[in-house]
């Protein structure tokens, strides 16, 4: 028989069917059913059961065995399992593996981001506390634009030309990546350069002599940021391109670990020196070293990876049979009109047309984080500026938490869509909603309920950010619930619906700003980043939802998750401070009495939440279960 004809299995009649009607269509993964152990038991047509090193072992008979009809027979479940599929696991494993990898860095970055601005608070006036951190929330608006979104680009497309056996195209890709951020990069500094001066004075506002700063101080410290700004807008193209290769130890050791610390002792040195001068420049010096660390371990990463890397060999054979062919059955050629459409858009002009919608997407995400300070600043002086800051740096140390778990993910949902697995991509979308709400909601909950105990850590006069505190945390709540759903869009290739949604959200952010802090203040400043946080996760979870690719983070594991979260660091804890009242005892009860809980809870559902996959955690179960077997043994 032709294997290139195609028969319809109808109970009532078999015909011949048009082999050009699939034409560039991928030809779906075959599912296998879950063995007893988690892993993937062969299919009876000879499917290739899955080796002890993770690969796949070939069948008995070297191929997949052929089904009556000439196709390869499918296994009985005919889909993944939920929670025991065999390649869902794997994939969730090396999610895990690289989101707790991640987490090491996260945590490692929030204490530093914190630290720092405890430091600078402490020890500093308000207003020259407030000039700083508008300062570098500027500098980070401005970075945002010179880095041109390519990290987002150079992850996607490295991760597709990798799956697709294509390496060699990488290189155009990188250049396409690089050249313009370096152009825009060089500009961007130029003009900060020459507009330090005016820019000095509109965030300084008139408040500073009385401070101990001014304004000239202000400009020298923007001009020391200037210098920067290429070294940083390198560091976040030359990270992303490490994560195509599904190597994340660039990102969390250069950039998590090496440069927050050494930011934090940069702003320590300008504390022990009392100068306020020194703050800004010491406080971005790390980029130029961290962007060089960069480039060599991205050389290193590219010789050590070859190509079709940790690809499951089935997947490879699958993409090669997926080429599209003629109307009479033979395979297009590569020089042929629409030869590989997979493939169509890997070059220059493709990669910014995917990137350019996300590279103003992602200023409008950074606009919506930082515009909050610099507006506060210009309208209300840098006083308030600082106080808004001090009370958004808890919720914002939980941000990291959410990137390391999408940094960790993208790559793999990039894979899954490229060979049309929705059902898989769904799944792992809901298990990475649970783990980011087991891992932000605590920390969203405890403010909410201990605010104003967080708040003096930072002294007195920051107690007046409590609103901003309670608005902000609630708002996160919910956006964590819908997982990393602007990263699942975008990997879906929808980035001009991930560009209209930034748009809308930062639009909504400045004009509730422009329109409530000058009456409201920092409280105007809150309700207009939760506003603009709601449409940018609301946005896109209605179209992931909506759309064809029918995805939606709300899963048994998720639902859980909250559920879990809720009790122990929400009901707990206010049940606690109800009876204990606010002070020291009642913190410290709550939060141990909600971590003892939550603790139990994870351990109870630790198969439904997926954390059997954990690094570490995993290794533990194998062990229980092993002595468990050998107790139970006669």
């Amino acid at each position: 028989m032709d294997p290139d004809q195609d028969w319809d299995r109808s109970p009532r009649r078999r015909r011949r069917r048009d082999p050009g009607r699939d034409r560039g269509r991928p030809i779906p993964v075959p599912r296998s059913a879950p063995a007893k152990d988690g892993g993937a038991a062969p299919a009876k047509s000879g499917a290739a059961a899955p080796a002890k090193d993770g690969g796949a072992a070939p069948a008995k008979s070297g191929a997949a065995a052929p089904a009556k009809d000439g196709g390869a027979a499918p296994a009985k479940s005919g889909a993944a399992a939920p929670a025991k599929s065999g390649g869902g696991n794997k994939k969730l494993a090396e999610i895990a593996r690289g989101s707790s990898l991640n987490l090491v860095g996260a945590l490692v970055a929030a204490v530093a981001t914190l630290g720092s601005t405890v430091l600078v608070t402490q020890v500093f006036t308000p207003p020259v506390a407030g000039v700083f951190f508008s300062a570098t929330s500027l500098f980070l608006i401005v970075e945002s634009v010179a880095s041109l979104g390519a990290y987002t680009g150079a992850v996607y497309f490295i991760a597709r030309l990798r799956l697709l056996g294509q390496e060699g195209r990488i290189s155009a890709i990188l250049r396409a990546a690089i050249i313009p951020v370096v152009v825009a990069s060089v500009t961007g500094a130029a003009a900060l350069l020459i507009f330090a001066g005016p820019i000095a004075s509109g965030l300084s506002g008139g408040h500073l002599e009385s401070g101990g700063a001014s304004p000239g101080a202000v400009a020298t410290a923007l001009r020391a940021l200037a210098v920067t700004l290429p070294f940083a807008a390198m560091l976040d193209t030359l990270l992303g391109a490490s994560r195509g290769y599904r190597d994340m130890r660039p990102s969390v050791v250069i950039d998590k670990l090496a440069r927050s610390v050494a930011q934090l002792a940069g702003v320590a040195i300008a504390v022990a020196a009392g100068s306020a001068a020194l703050l800004a420049p010491l406080w971005a010096v790390p980029y130029i070293p961290a962007a060089a660390a960069a480039w060599i371990w991205l050389r290193r990463v590219r010789r050590s990876r070859p190509s079709l890397h940790a690809i499951p060999p089935e997947v490879a054979a699958l993409l090669a049979l997926a080429t599209p062919v003629r109307a009479d059955g033979t395979k297009l050629g590569p020089g042929e009109s629409n030869a590989d459409e997979r493939l169509a858009d890997a070059n220059p002009r493709g990669f910014w047309r995917f990137t350019t919608p996300r590279a103003i997407a992602t200023l409008a995400q950074i606009t919506i984080q930082r515009i909050d300070i610099v507006l506060v600043a210009i309208i209300r002086g840098p006083r308030d500026a600082a106080i808004y800051t001090a009370a958004t740096r808890f919720l914002v140390a939980g941000q990291f938490g959410n990137a390391a778990i999408s940094q960790a993910a993208q790559p793999r949902f990039t894979e899954l869509f490229a060979v049309g697995n929705r059902r898989e991509a769904n799944l792992v979308y809901q298990a990475t909603t649970a783990w980011l709400v087991l891992l932000t909601w605590p920390l969203y909950s405890l403010a909410l309920v201990y605010g104003p105990q967080f708040l003096s850590i930072f002294g007195r006069s920051y107690n007046a950010g409590v609103t901003v505190m309670v608005i902000l945390a609630i708002t996160q709540l919910v956006a964590a619930a819908c997982g990393q759903v602007d990263m699942v869009l975008i990997t879906t290739g929808r980035s001009s619906w991930s560009l209209a949604n930034g748009l809308l959200a930062m639009v909504v952010n400045v004009s509730i700003d422009l329109l409530l802090i000058p009456r409201y203040g920092i409280t105007g400043a809150a309700i207009g980043w939760a506003a603009a946080i709601g449409a940018a996760n609301l946005m896109p979870l209605l179209q992931l939802a909506f759309s064809s690719f029918r995805l939606q983070p709300f899963g048994p594991d998720s639902l859980l998750a909250c559920a879990l979260c809720g009790v122990s660091f929400l009901a707990v804890p206010l049940g606690l401070r109800y009876l204990l009242g606010n002070g020291t005892v009642s913190i410290a009860a709550g939060v141990a009495a909600g971590t003892l809980l939550l603790a139990c809870g994870l351990w109870r559902f630790r198969e439904p939440l997926q954390l059997s996959v954990m690094p570490g955690l995993s290794y533990f179960m194998r062990r229980s279960k092993a002595r468990s077997a050998e107790n139970h043994s006669p």
